[in-house]
Protein backbone atom coordinates (compact mmCIF):
# COMPACT_ATOMS: atom_id res chain seq x y z
CA UNK A 1 0.00 0.00 0.00
CA UNK A 2 1.38 3.39 -1.03
CA UNK A 3 1.69 5.97 1.74
CA UNK A 4 2.02 9.74 1.35
CA UNK A 5 4.97 10.84 3.44
CA UNK A 6 4.73 14.51 2.43
CA UNK A 7 1.67 16.49 1.36
CA UNK A 8 1.86 20.12 0.20
CA UNK A 9 -1.52 21.85 -0.07
CA UNK A 10 -2.30 25.28 -1.57
CA UNK A 11 1.10 26.72 -0.65
CA UNK A 12 1.66 30.47 -1.12
CA UNK A 13 4.61 32.70 -0.33
CA UNK A 14 4.86 36.47 -0.75
CA UNK A 15 7.76 38.88 -0.46
CA UNK A 16 6.04 42.22 -0.18
CA UNK A 17 3.69 42.38 -3.17
CA UNK A 18 5.68 39.84 -5.14
CA UNK A 19 4.20 36.36 -5.34
CA UNK A 20 6.96 33.75 -5.04
CA UNK A 21 4.79 30.65 -4.67
CA UNK A 22 1.13 30.35 -5.58
CA UNK A 23 -1.25 27.45 -5.12
CA UNK A 24 1.44 24.75 -5.05
CA UNK A 25 -0.02 21.27 -4.53
CA UNK A 26 1.70 17.89 -4.63
CA UNK A 27 2.41 14.80 -2.57
CA UNK A 28 5.44 12.54 -2.16
CA UNK A 29 5.03 8.88 -1.36
CA UNK A 30 7.42 7.11 0.98
CA UNK A 31 10.46 5.93 -0.97
CA UNK A 32 9.69 8.18 -3.95
CA UNK A 33 12.08 10.52 -5.75
CA UNK A 34 10.53 13.72 -7.13
CA UNK A 35 12.57 15.93 -9.45
CA UNK A 36 11.71 19.62 -9.87
CA UNK A 37 12.90 21.49 -12.94
CA UNK A 38 12.22 24.97 -14.25
CA UNK A 39 13.81 28.32 -15.02
CA UNK A 40 15.70 30.50 -12.57
CA UNK A 41 13.31 32.45 -10.34
CA UNK A 42 10.52 29.87 -10.66
CA UNK A 43 10.30 29.42 -6.88
CA UNK A 44 11.99 26.00 -6.69
CA UNK A 45 14.45 26.85 -3.90
CA UNK A 46 11.81 28.77 -1.96
CA UNK A 47 9.55 25.73 -2.10
CA UNK A 48 12.25 23.52 -0.59
CA UNK A 49 12.94 26.11 2.10
CA UNK A 50 9.25 26.24 2.97
CA UNK A 51 9.14 22.45 3.32
CA UNK A 52 12.10 22.61 5.70
CA UNK A 53 10.58 25.64 7.50
CA UNK A 54 13.65 27.75 6.75
CA UNK A 55 11.01 30.02 5.22
CA UNK A 56 7.48 30.20 6.58
CA UNK A 57 4.76 29.99 3.90
CA UNK A 58 2.07 32.66 4.08
CA UNK A 59 -0.80 30.34 3.18
CA UNK A 60 -1.46 26.64 2.85
CA UNK A 61 -0.12 23.70 4.80
CA UNK A 62 2.59 21.07 4.73
CA UNK A 63 1.99 17.64 6.23
CA UNK A 64 4.96 15.39 7.02
CA UNK A 65 4.15 11.82 7.97
CA UNK A 66 0.70 12.87 9.21
CA UNK A 67 1.99 15.89 11.17
CA UNK A 68 0.91 19.36 10.00
CA UNK A 69 4.35 20.93 10.37
CA UNK A 70 3.24 24.40 9.24
CA UNK A 71 1.34 24.61 12.54
CA UNK A 72 4.35 23.61 14.61
CA UNK A 73 6.73 26.02 16.34
CA UNK A 74 9.46 23.57 17.32
CA UNK A 75 11.26 24.06 14.03
CA UNK A 76 14.51 22.42 15.16
CA UNK A 77 12.68 19.16 15.79
CA UNK A 78 11.00 19.35 12.38
CA UNK A 79 14.27 20.14 10.60
CA UNK A 80 15.95 17.16 12.24
CA UNK A 81 13.48 14.99 10.29
CA UNK A 82 14.14 16.69 6.95
CA UNK A 83 17.60 16.52 5.43
CA UNK A 84 18.70 19.45 3.27
CA UNK A 85 21.63 19.37 0.84
CA UNK A 86 22.43 22.85 -0.43
CA UNK A 87 23.94 24.06 -3.68
CA UNK A 88 27.12 25.34 -2.02
CA UNK A 89 27.72 22.50 0.49
CA UNK A 90 27.21 24.66 3.65
CA UNK A 91 29.86 22.78 5.59
CA UNK A 92 31.49 24.41 8.60
CA UNK A 93 34.96 25.36 7.37
CA UNK A 94 36.51 25.16 10.85
CA UNK A 95 35.38 21.55 11.33
CA UNK A 96 36.80 18.41 9.77
CA UNK A 97 34.65 16.21 7.53
CA UNK A 98 33.74 13.83 10.33
CA UNK A 99 33.12 16.65 12.81
CA UNK A 100 30.69 18.24 10.32
CA UNK A 101 28.70 15.00 10.41
CA UNK A 102 29.03 14.53 14.17
CA UNK A 103 27.72 17.99 15.06
CA UNK A 104 24.02 17.36 14.42
CA UNK A 105 24.13 13.88 15.89
CA UNK A 106 25.48 15.20 19.19
CA UNK A 107 23.81 18.62 19.40
CA UNK A 108 20.40 17.79 17.88
CA UNK A 109 19.99 14.01 18.21
CA UNK A 110 21.71 14.05 21.62
CA UNK A 111 23.59 10.85 20.88
CA UNK A 112 26.57 9.80 22.93
CA UNK A 113 29.97 10.51 21.39
CA UNK A 114 30.46 6.80 20.78
CA UNK A 115 27.09 6.27 19.06
CA UNK A 116 27.45 9.49 17.07
CA UNK A 117 30.91 8.46 15.88
CA UNK A 118 29.60 5.08 14.73
CA UNK A 119 26.77 6.67 12.72
CA UNK A 120 29.05 9.35 11.27
CA UNK A 121 31.57 6.76 10.05
CA UNK A 122 28.80 4.64 8.51
CA UNK A 123 27.35 7.68 6.72
CA UNK A 124 30.71 8.82 5.35
CA UNK A 125 31.59 5.35 4.10
CA UNK A 126 28.17 5.00 2.46
CA UNK A 127 28.86 8.05 0.27
CA UNK A 128 32.39 6.97 -0.63
CA UNK A 129 34.34 9.18 1.78
CA UNK A 130 37.18 6.94 2.94
CA UNK A 131 38.83 7.11 6.37
CA UNK A 132 41.85 9.03 5.10
CA UNK A 133 39.56 12.00 4.37
CA UNK A 134 37.67 12.10 7.66
CA UNK A 135 40.13 14.44 9.40
CA UNK A 136 40.51 16.82 6.49
CA UNK A 137 38.87 20.26 6.47
CA UNK A 138 36.48 21.32 3.68
CA UNK A 139 39.18 23.45 2.02
CA UNK A 140 41.31 20.31 1.68
CA UNK A 141 38.55 18.41 -0.15
CA UNK A 142 37.37 18.60 -3.74
CA UNK A 143 33.93 20.03 -4.47
CA UNK A 144 32.55 16.55 -5.06
CA UNK A 145 33.97 15.31 -1.78
CA UNK A 146 32.53 18.28 0.08
CA UNK A 147 29.08 17.66 -1.35
CA UNK A 148 29.28 13.99 -0.45
CA UNK A 149 30.17 14.97 3.12
CA UNK A 150 27.10 17.22 3.10
CA UNK A 151 24.99 14.26 1.96
CA UNK A 152 26.54 12.08 4.68
CA UNK A 153 25.65 14.75 7.23
CA UNK A 154 22.04 14.63 6.04
CA UNK A 155 21.61 10.85 5.96
CA UNK A 156 23.34 10.35 9.34
CA UNK A 157 20.38 12.09 10.97
CA UNK A 158 18.02 9.35 9.71
CA UNK A 159 15.69 11.87 8.04
CA UNK A 160 12.26 10.99 6.73
CA UNK A 161 13.00 12.89 3.53
CA UNK A 162 16.00 14.67 1.98
CA UNK A 163 15.73 17.86 -0.06
CA UNK A 164 18.44 18.58 -2.66
CA UNK A 165 18.73 22.12 -4.02
CA UNK A 166 20.72 21.90 -7.27
CA UNK A 167 23.43 19.84 -5.52
CA UNK A 168 25.72 19.59 -8.56
CA UNK A 169 25.47 23.11 -9.99
CA UNK A 170 28.59 24.35 -8.17
CA UNK A 171 30.73 21.40 -9.27
CA UNK A 172 33.15 20.89 -12.13
CA UNK A 173 31.70 18.52 -14.77
CA UNK A 174 33.98 15.62 -13.87
CA UNK A 175 32.91 15.82 -10.20
CA UNK A 176 29.18 15.83 -10.92
CA UNK A 177 29.12 12.07 -11.45
CA UNK A 178 30.45 11.45 -7.92
CA UNK A 179 27.46 13.18 -6.37
CA UNK A 180 24.81 11.90 -8.79
CA UNK A 181 26.03 8.35 -8.24
CA UNK A 182 25.52 8.69 -4.47
CA UNK A 183 22.08 10.23 -4.98
CA UNK A 184 21.07 7.46 -7.37
CA UNK A 185 22.08 4.82 -4.82
CA UNK A 186 20.05 6.61 -2.13
CA UNK A 187 17.01 6.62 -4.40
CA UNK A 188 17.44 2.95 -5.30
CA UNK A 189 17.68 2.11 -1.59
CA UNK A 190 14.33 3.75 -0.88
CA UNK A 191 15.28 7.17 0.50
CA UNK A 192 12.46 9.66 -0.03
CA UNK A 193 13.87 12.61 -1.95
CA UNK A 194 12.90 15.89 -3.62
CA UNK A 195 15.61 17.05 -6.01
CA UNK A 196 15.83 20.42 -7.75
CA UNK A 197 18.16 19.82 -10.68
CA UNK A 198 18.76 20.28 -14.39
CA UNK A 199 20.65 17.00 -14.69
CA UNK A 200 18.36 15.39 -17.28
CA UNK A 201 20.10 12.02 -17.29
CA UNK A 202 19.65 11.69 -13.53
CA UNK A 203 16.00 12.74 -13.74
CA UNK A 204 15.04 10.30 -16.47
CA UNK A 205 16.83 7.39 -14.75
CA UNK A 206 15.80 7.95 -11.14
CA UNK A 207 12.73 10.18 -10.80
CA UNK A 208 9.33 8.65 -10.13
CA UNK A 209 7.79 11.97 -11.16
CA UNK A 210 9.10 15.23 -12.62
CA UNK A 211 7.44 18.56 -11.81
CA UNK A 212 8.00 21.69 -13.91
CA UNK A 213 7.74 24.99 -12.05
CA UNK A 214 7.45 28.49 -13.47
CA UNK A 215 6.09 31.69 -11.99
CA UNK A 216 5.84 30.16 -8.54
CA UNK A 217 3.51 27.33 -9.50
CA UNK A 218 3.61 23.82 -10.94
CA UNK A 219 2.83 24.05 -14.65
CA UNK A 220 2.99 20.35 -15.45
CA UNK A 221 3.94 17.12 -13.72
CA UNK A 222 4.17 13.51 -14.77
CA UNK A 223 6.48 10.62 -15.54
CA UNK A 224 10.03 11.63 -16.57
CA UNK A 225 9.60 10.45 -20.15
CA UNK A 226 6.46 12.57 -20.49
CA UNK A 227 7.81 15.82 -19.05
CA UNK A 228 11.34 15.58 -20.42
CA UNK A 229 10.59 14.03 -23.82
CA UNK A 230 6.98 14.82 -24.70
CA UNK A 231 5.51 17.61 -22.52
CA UNK A 232 1.95 18.73 -23.11
CA UNK A 233 2.42 22.36 -22.11
CA UNK A 234 3.88 24.74 -24.70
CA UNK A 235 5.83 26.49 -21.92
CA UNK A 236 7.44 23.23 -20.81
CA UNK A 237 8.10 22.22 -24.42
CA UNK A 238 10.03 25.43 -25.10
CA UNK A 239 12.09 24.97 -21.95
CA UNK A 240 12.93 21.37 -22.75
CA UNK A 241 13.92 22.20 -26.34
CA UNK A 242 16.50 24.62 -24.93
CA UNK A 243 17.67 22.16 -22.29
CA UNK A 244 18.26 19.37 -24.78
CA UNK A 245 20.13 21.79 -27.05
CA UNK A 246 22.18 23.15 -24.14
CA UNK A 247 23.27 19.71 -23.03
CA UNK A 248 23.78 18.57 -26.65
CA UNK A 249 21.84 15.40 -25.89
CA UNK A 250 19.88 13.31 -28.35
CA UNK A 251 16.33 12.68 -27.19
CA UNK A 252 16.12 9.65 -29.49
CA UNK A 253 18.83 8.04 -27.37
CA UNK A 254 16.90 8.64 -24.17
CA UNK A 255 13.69 7.31 -25.73
CA UNK A 256 15.45 4.13 -26.80
CA UNK A 257 17.17 3.74 -23.42
CA UNK A 258 13.90 4.31 -21.58
CA UNK A 259 12.19 1.66 -23.69
CA UNK A 260 14.66 -1.03 -22.60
Amino acid sequence: MKVDLLVVEDLWKFYGKEVILKNVNFNVEKGETKVIIGPSGAGKSTLLRCINLLVRPDRGRIVLDGDVITERRDVHNIRSQIGFVFQHFNLFNHLTAIDNVLLGLIKVKRLSREDAMRKAKEALLSVGIAEDLWRKYPAQLSGGQQQRVAIARAIAMDPKIILFDEPTSALDPELIWEVLNVMEKLSRNGMTMIVVTHELGFAIKVAHEVMFMDGGTIIEKGLPEQILLNPRSERVRRFMERMWYLYSMDRKFWRSENAK
